[in-house]
């Protein structure tokens, strides 16, 4: 194997000083205003909302399981719960089949 590269610095030469300007840009946009950066169109990410939102599906969910659990307990307990042993199998296959691609 032959490496042509002759800076071994880490950074490839035509990468050379990118990392600098990656700085200068974070510094000037941490100097302008909110309002200043917003109208510049500058990209932003607000991970607060995203997250809330997920946190509540993630607890609606939980509570959904949490209800069918209770309710296959009961049954279970009551001698009620019948398995379709056919539909297990099936339901075994494709998450076979499914894993497998």
């Amino acid at each position: 194997m032959r490496i042509d590269d002759r800076n071994l610095t880490g950074n490839p030469a035509s990468q050379t000083g990118k990392a600098d300007q990656a700085q200068e840009v974070a510094r000037q946009a941490e100097s302008k205003p909110q309002q200043a950066r917003a109208a510049s169109g500058a990209d932003r990410v607000e991970l607060s909302d995203l997250t809330g939102g997920m946190a509540r599906a993630l607890r609606a969910d939980a509570h959904q399981r949490e209800v069918r659990v209770g309710q296959l307990t009961d049954d279970y307990t009551a001698g009620r719960y019948q398995v379709d042993s056919k539909a297990v199998s099936k339901a075994i296959v494709a998450e076979m089949r499914a894993s497998a691609n």
